[in-house]
């Protein structure tokens, strides 16, 4: 990769800010472009790969980078110089960059960080970009394999335990990979673009879902996505509004709703007739919530600020979608930063949280009606223990089956739920169990 100077730049303050902050990736590359100024599509292309690819592998260039920089070098290292060492590394012995280039790159960071703040590096950069053998550990099974996949020890050791040692590593290992977009066409919007936007999106359409295409090569058609006739969303995201499937002039309550790609799939299957509070905790989210439903034709959706474990809502709901914060452990391939942030602490933290969220969500359901509870998660501890414990204290509640069905069984005998794993379906890790309430 041969990159452009404000796309080194931007990456090198970008991935300072996402290290001293805990930013996401895209965030990071926004706040870092407006800051320098950077507004070249692709430049800030280039810099958003590099972004992304550096945090990916981000485990396995910081052993590389300790076999050349002592740890107590590393911890006084300035977050500027400690990011290009990572984006260094990465270019040198995963994307294989041609020394020419990888010199070109280090001339430029000496005129982005300045070569007096560079110079006491410079060793250390010509030992990585010359290829510096690097020393094999023996090291332990978990840490090894830490290293090749690149997740944390113990998220690796806990897929192996939960899916046996095969299974996890064709999970890890897909997450290595970016993951492929998907789209639905929006009903809300006239039916006169459907031709026009099956025409522009080609011949990528999912089998087994009416309107969901997967893209290819061409990316993401900007304009249709403008105008509301097609949103982007995941496919198992999509899956879980299908199985929801409320129907015109029903009251459906979508909880953390925002973006809103829910609520606004929920809307187009109602035919924009009856009533949907979306709730969500979020200010900042639901501006954007708003945005969305404007741009979509929702007509029928109410944003509700509120905690979703204490709802203010004085109704009840025949759909009641429950999609609350998670691990985004079945993301990681989509937004690698996640997974360095994430502990088993954490989890633990989730689940409890999602439990309280579930639990009082089934408060709104009507005899006979709906309760859909989904996470982008593949952890059971977010998931069928979730489901579990709820049974468990609601009688009045059973698990049913779901339609469509595209994905794979659950765990612990929770057959009528489903599960997306990255490596099988090409699509966000998920969860999805339909609950329904017995009259």
């Amino acid at each position: 990769m041969t990159l452009m100077k404000n796309s080194l730049a931007v990456s090198i303050e970008a991935l300072s800010w996402m290290a001293y902050t805990g930013i996401g990736e895209r965030t990071a590359l926004f706040k870092a472009a407006d800051q320098m100024e950077v507004k070249e599509t692709n430049e800030l292309r280039q810099a958003y790969r590099l972004i992304m690819e550096t945090t990916r592998f981000q485990n396995r260039l910081d052993y590389l980078i300790s076999q050349v920089v002592s740890k107590d070098e590393i911890d006084r290292t300035p977050h500027g110089i400690g990011s290009f060492l990572r984006i260094i590394a990465y270019l040198k012995y995963v994307d294989g960059t041609r020394q020419s280039d990888l010199e070109r790159q280090v001339e430029l960071a000496r005129q982005i960080l300045g070569w007096r703040e560079l110079r006491v590096y410079e060793k250390q950069i010509a030992l990585i970009v010359a290829g510096r053998r690097v020393t094999k550990d023996a090291l332990p099974e978990f840490e090894r394999l830490s290293l090749e996949t690149c997740h944390p020890v113990w998220f690796v050791e806990r897929l192996v335990n939960v899916f046996g040692r095969s299974f996890a590593l064709r999970i890890l290992r897909r997450d290595l990979h970016t993951m492929p977009a998907y789209v639905r066409l929006n009903s809300l919007k006239p039916v006169s673009q459907a031709a026009e936007i099956t025409a522009e999106l080609g011949g990528l359409k999912v089998e087994g879902v009416d309107g969901v295409f997967r893209l290819g090569m061409k990316g993401q058609p900007s304009r249709l996505i403008k105008s509301g006739g097609v949103v982007v969303q995941d496919l198992a995201s999509i899956t879980a509004g299908l199985v929801a499937s409320p129907k015109p002039g029903q009251i459906v309550i979508d909880l953390c709703a925002a973006p809103g790609n829910k609520t606004t799939h929920a809307a187009a299957q109602m035919q924009n007739r009856g009533q949907i509070y979306s709730v969500d905790v979020s200010g900042r989210r639901l501006a954007y919530w708003k945005k969305e439903m404007e741009r979509c034709g929702c007509e029928i959706a109410r944003p509700i600020r509120a905690d979703a474990r204490r709802l203010p809502l004085k109704t009840s709901a025949d759909v009641v979608i429950v999609d609350p914060p998670c691990s985004n452990s079945g993301v990681f391939a989509r937004s690698p930063a996640g997974k360095w942030k994430l502990t088993p602490t954490r989890v633990r933290e989730y689940g409890l949280r999602q439990y309280s969220i579930l639990q009082n969500a089934s408060d709104y359901v009507n005899p006979s009606g709906t309760l859909v509870y989904c996470t982008c998660s593949i952890l059971p501890e977010e998931n069928e223990f979730v489901i579990e414990e709820f049974l468990r204290k609601n009688p009045d509640f059973k698990v049913v089956r779901q339609m469509p069905f595209l994905g794979s069984i659950g765990l612990r005998g929770f057959d009528l739920c489903q599960r997306f794993y990255p490596h099988i379906h090409e699509c966000n890790g998920y969860f999805i169990a339909k609950l329904q309430r017995i009259d």
